[in-house]
C-alpha cells in the first residue's frame, strides 16, 4: 500500500513540512500510524510490542518509506537513488525535526544498534531503483542478505538476542520471507518491469527482457518449481530459530510469522500457474495461527 502523495511530499523534505515533530513522543508517534497501518501478510511487527513498541515502529517507517521511494515514486532511477542517499545521511545526521529520521536515531542511541544493517537495507533498494534482474540463486540468496535479514537483526538486537546462535538461524527465516514475498508478488512485480527471479530459472532460449515469460507455462512452471524450492531451504529456519530465543514475546511472534508464512506459502503452491492471483491471510486464519501459535 502506498504512502499517500502528500505524506510522502512532507517525509521527503527533511525539515518535515507541514508533519514536523519537535519531541520524541510526536516522532515515535507518528512511526506507529504510519508502520502499524501498513497492511502485510507475515505480522512481522504486530506481536514484539511492550517497551519495544516505538523501537520497531520507527525502523519499520524507515523501511516503508524507502519502500515507497523505489516502488511508488514516479521519477528516474537515478532521482530514486539520490533520495535515497539523502535518507542514508539521516543515519548519521538526522535532522531536528523529521519524525522518521528522529525516531530511527533515538533507538540508535538508546539501544546503542550498529548502523550497518540500516546501510545493508538500503543497499537492497538502491539495488531495486536500479533494477537488474537476480542472475542465479546465489545473487538472490545475496539480495535478501541485504533487504531482509537486517531487519530480523535489528529486532533481535532490540530484544538482546542477537548471537552466534541465533544469526544463521533469522538471516535464514528473514531470507525465506523474502523470496515467500517475491513468489507471492511475482505478477506484480513483472508488470512493474521487476523480474524478482534469476535469470537461471529460466530456459536459455529465453532472453531479458521478455514480456511473454510469465504467459509461458513451461517458463511460469519452471519458476514456480524454484521458487517452491528455495522457500522450502530457507523458511524452515524459522523452526530452528524458536528454541535458541529466551524471549517468550519473540518466540511467539517467529512462532506466529511461521504459521502465517506457512499458509501464504500453501496458497502460493494451490495457485500454481495462476500467479496473476495474489494470496492474502484473511480473517479465517487468524484462529489457525493464534492456536498453533499457543501450542508451540
Amino acid at each position: 500500500m502506498a504512502l499517500p502523495i502528500a505524506v510522502r511530499e512532507q517525509l521527503l523534505d527533511p525539515s518535515g513540512g507541514a508533519i514536523a515533530v519537535d519531541t520524541d513522543d510526536d516522532a515515535y508517534c507518528f512511526c506507529r500510524r504510519l508502520a502499524f497501518s501498513h497492511y502485510e501478510n507475515f505480522p512481522v511487527a504486530s506481536l514484539v510490542l511492550g517497551q519495544w513498541r516505538d523501537d520497531v515502529a520507527a525502523i519499520y517507517a524507515f523501511a516503508r518509506l524507502c519502500d515507497d521511494v523505489v516502488d511508488e515514486l514516479p521519477v528516474s532511477a537515478d532521482r530514486k537513488l539520490a533520495l535515497l542517499e539523502m535518507i542514508e545521511h539521516w543515519i548519521g545526521q538526522p535532522p531536528l525535526h523529521h519524525p522518521i529520521a528522529r525516531a530511527v536515531a533515538r533507538t540508535i542511541q538508546r539501544h546503542h544498534l550498529p548502523a550497518e544493517p540500516f546501510h545493508r537495507l538500503l543497499a537492497a533498494f538502491r539495488y531495486d531503483a536500479a533494477h537488474k534482474p537476480f542472475s542465479d540463486d546465489a545473487a538472490l540468496r545475496a539480495y535478501c542478505q541485504q533487504s531482509a535479514a537486517p531487519i530480523g537483526e535489528l529486532l533481535l538486537r532490540l530484544l538482546g538476542e542477537w548471537n552466534e546462535r541465533t544469526a544463521p538461524y533469522s538471516d535464514a527465516f528473514c531470507s525465506g520471507l523474502q523470496v515467500l514475498n517475491f513468489w507471492q508478488d511475482v505478477w506484480l512485480d513483472f508488470n512493474r518491469g521487476r523480474w524478482t527471479f534469476p535469470l537461471q530459472w529460466l530456459p536459455r532460449s529465453v532472453e531479458y527482457p521478455g514480456e511473454a515469460v510469465l504467459d509461458d507455462n513451461a517458463c511460469l512452471n519452471a519458476i514456480v518449481v524454484h521458487f517452491d524450492r528455495l522457500v522450502g531451504e530457507l523458511l524452515p529456519s524459522g523452526t530452528a530459530l524458536y528454541p535458541q530465543l529466551r524471549s517468550r514475546r519473540l518466540r511467539v511472534q517467529v512462532k506466529a510469522t511461521w504459521e502465517s508464512a506457512r499458509i501464504i506459502w500453501n496458497a502460493c503452491r494451490r495457485r500454481a500457474l495462476h500467479v496473476h492471483y495474489r494470496p492474502r491471510l484473511h480473517w479465517w486464519n487468524i484462529p489457525r495461527i493464534v492456536i498453533a501459535t499457543l501450542l508451540g
